[in-house]
This record gives C-alpha cells, structure tokens and sequence, in this order.
C-alpha cells in the first residue's frame, strides 16, 4: 500500500457472525498518510500477532470528504494503485 493508492473497506480484519452483523463500507478513499512504529515496541513484542495482523495505520479521504485517521492498513483493500 502506497500514497495515492485508491482503497475500500474489505471487512477481514475483524470477522463478524449472527444476524445483525455490520457491513463493510461501501466508500471509496485516497492513502494520505502511512504511519510506521506506531505502537511502542514493548506492545508490539507482547502482541506481535495482533500487531502483525493490524499493519500500519493509514490517514485515508473518504469520497464524502471526511478524514479517518489511524485505520488499520490490513482493513483495507487496494482497488487502484497510484503510480
């Protein structure tokens, strides 16, 4: 994953079962920010798994202009990859 790579939610991080299960984001977004190291390295060697798991986390622009901030790079999808 790189700036400018054009993403979506895949829902595979976190799984949900049942009934009332939420969906994934049917939006799209732009990659603004990559952020490596941001879990102290004592948490990050406790929780390797989950760490690894998670990624880094990503600034992303939704196409309905609203900013997340720190969404798990594993989250997402790449639909489109910048050049």
């Amino acid at each position: 994953m790189r700036l400018g790579d054009l993403v979506k939610q895949n829902g595979k991080l976190v799984v949900f079962k049942g009934k009332n299960t939420p969906e994934t984001g049917k939006r799209t977004g732009i990659i603004v920010a990559l952020h490596d190291g941001w879990m102290p390295e004592e948490v990050r060697v406790k929780n390797q798994g989950w760490a690894t798991r998670v990624g880094r986390t990503v600034d992303v622009l939704w196409d309905n202009g609203h900013l997340t901030t720190g969404f798990a790079e594993n989250a997402l999808e790449v639909i489109s990859e910048s050049r």
